[in-house]
């Protein structure tokens, strides 16, 4: 496997495997990560995603398996999925009592468990007012909760990508002025249907918006293989990770337009991305080793995924790893 192609990918997976399509039992899940984490290939995993409804089944479920990294000094990493509501006041108090399950899971294994950021939707009513202001206030708000309750992490909120959200991003990029990678954004690519898939140019318009502002961003739903291709159960075409994260790597490391970075988005050829101990590059556009790992660590910092194996897999097919 060539540098850039793992540099780019690296700890890029948090693995959902209790979500659809995949949808295990908890313990199911929990068992698969643990497995993930002693494959050869681990290094695409970042985090287990952890919904925050069901941490009292993740606690019983994980019992022995973070007894076992505490053992070996290997603690295991995840994301908080947190709950939300359509009001900003509703919002704050489920987040409140979100982030204290969470602490209080934290404080049972401080040594097995490092929760390093949290994701959840943003509330209806901060996206529909169009309000910079009103943005802008929410997230004091949500901020002063989450230092109520120790958490200090990188704060993913998920945005509809058919409603404008400029407001919102704006609003984001002041906040990361004060505290810089504070606030960042989730974008939702996929589904279960047809009308679930975001189009390219939605998803190269948030990727533009993500670059301008220079705001942290992560991405969920449909992305199981490397290239755009059309998935028969869903009846569309649906992105690819590796066609996601050149797109988000290029167009951060050069802020190309939103024409460039769809079309990159809608690339079926594995062989227009090359990979080389150099960097990436697609047509006229490259990025070195060090531009790759500037723009995952600033920009593009995820993907969720109900599977490890089959990103891998794909990845295996198309000769891009072994």
């Amino acid at each position: 496997m060539v540098d850039a192609l793992k540099t780019l990918l690296l700890r890029s997976l948090d693995y959902a495997g209790v979500f659809p399509p995949a949808q295990l039992p908890m313990n199911d899940a929990v068992s698969e990560f643990s497995k993930c984490l002693c494959d050869r290939n681990e290094w695409l995993l970042a985090r287990f995603v952890l919904p925050a409804a069901r941490i009292g089944e993740f606690a019983q479920c994980s019992r022995a398996s973070l007894a076992e990294a505490a053992a070996t000094h290997k603690p295991w990493h995840a994301t908080g999925l947190l709950r939300s509501a359509p009001s900003i006041d509703e919002a704050l108090s489920i987040l409140r009592s979100d982030l204290s399950l969470l602490r209080g899971l934290i404080q049972s294994h401080p040594d097995a468990l490092v929760v390093d950021s949290c994701e959840l939707p943003l509330p209806e009513e901060v996206l529909n007012t169009h309000d910079q202001e009103i943005a802008r206030g929410f997230l004091v708000e949500a901020r002063k909760v989450f230092e109520e309750c120790n958490f200090h992490v990188p704060v993913f909120w998920e945005v509809n990508l058919s409603k404008s959200f400029e407001h919102f991003a704006r609003a984001a990029h002041q906040a990361n002025v004060v505290r810089p990678g504070e606030v960042g954004m989730k974008f939702r690519t996929g589904g279960m249907t047809a009308a679930a898939i975001v189009g390219p140019e939605n998803l190269a318009h948030a990727f533009r918006l993500a670059q301008s502002e220079r705001l942290p961003f992560k991405l969920t739903a449909g992305l199981h293989l490397a290239m755009r291709h059309f998935d028969s159960a869903v009846g569309a075409d649906v992105f690819g990770f590796l066609n996601v994260f050149c797109a988000a790597v290029l167009g951060w490391t050069h802020q190309l337009s939103e024409t460039e970075l769809r079309l990159m988005l809608e690339e079926k050829d594995p062989g227009a991305f090359v990979f080389s101990a150099e960097g990436l590059a697609w047509k006229k556009h490259s990025a070195s080793i060090s531009q790759i790992r500037a723009a995952r660590a600033d920009g593009l910092r995820s993907f969720g995924s109900c599977s490890f194996r089959e990103p891998m897999d794909d990845l295996q097919t198309l000769n891009l790893i072994h």
